[in-house]
């Protein structure tokens, strides 16, 4: 599977997933219920249970951008709740943005990652 450009493959998850058992085979091989994405790449669902591992959600506020979604582009990206923006530095196409989610999680953002936002929008509007 491929990582978007600049992602160190050290950093990625080792595993993808969860993925739903639709059938087990008998004979140590499950049938996984993979995402259209990943069968359009050649992927067969059929795995040997060796390859399979339990589940452990990542801890995105100890690990934060660790996220399957963050680091690959494997399945839909889920689009997180934006709550508002509460500073900016920099002006124009150079400046970035303090983003906050309904998570409670604050991040710094480039303008050309939060320009489609209509948080950014109204935030640039009570500046005036």
């Amino acid at each position: 599977l491929s990582l978007p450009k600049g992602r160190a493959r050290k950093l990625a998850p080792k595993y993808i997933g969860p993925f739903k058992i639709l059938e087990d085979y008998r004979n140590n091989s499950f049938l996984l219920d993979l995402p259209s994405q990943l069968k359009q790449r050649g992927l067969h669902p059929a795995f040997h249970a060796h390859l399979l591992r339990m589940h452990i959600p990542n801890d995105d506020r100890r690990f934060p951008g660790r996220q399957l979604e963050q680091v690959s582009d494997i399945g839909k990206l889920e689009e997180w709740s934006v709550a508002r923006v509460s500073d900016h530095h920099g002006q124009g196409s150079d400046a970035i943005f303090e983003v906050e989610y309904s998570t409670g999680d604050r991040v710094w953002l480039p303008y050309h990652e939060v320009s489609r936002l209509e948080a950014v929008g109204q935030y640039l509007e009570a500046l005036g």
